[in-house]
């Protein structure tokens, strides 16, 4: 009898770091997919703004000050790359456009959070995201106002 309430307390603590650990990876799965969307906002060849705007995605929304995210530490910046990012598209072998591909990776410190106590270890967690470029963004003479049809590769 003695033994129950500390065996019940263990697994409180483990199930609070697994809950943890749940939460902290849907929030970059959801930094990360925000910022490859992101990634394909501004038109073809307008690459500064397009890693803007993946950055800022990924870094406004992975929030080091915010819930889960205070015991996460970036250890690298997010990284993405595609054809659409170079300025040009590319079909893949089905005939579709070649995808923007984002990745990044987080450290999760339980040290730093309230179950460190009993946990002090840390997980290293990735994640990637592909999206796939709207043949709307393509042109650069549609998003100027000039108008008419457009094919890809023609802005």
């Amino acid at each position: 009898m003695a033994l129950v309430i500390p065996l019940m307390f263990l697994i409180t603590i483990g199930f609070v770091g697994v809950m943890l650990e749940m939460r902290a990876e849907s929030e970059l799965r959801t930094a990360v997919d925000l910022a490859a969307q992101a990634a394909i906002v501004p038109p073809l060849g307008d690459v500064g703004a397009s890693i803007a705007d993946y950055r800022y995605a990924f870094e406004h929304t992975l929030n080091p000050s915010g819930t889960e995210s205070a015991y996460l530490t970036v250890p690298g910046a997010i990284s993405c790359s595609g054809p659409y990012l170079e300025g040009r598209l590319s079909l893949t072998v089905e005939g579709t456009l070649a995808p923007v591909t984002c990745s990044a990776s987080v450290v999760l410190d339980f040290a730093r959070s309230p179950i460190g106590v009993l946990w002090p270890g840390s997980v290293q967690m990735s994640a990637t995201a592909r999206v796939q470029p709207s043949l709307y963004r393509t042109c650069l003479e549609q998003t100027a106002g000039i108008g008419g049809p457009c094919t890809p590769g023609s802005g």
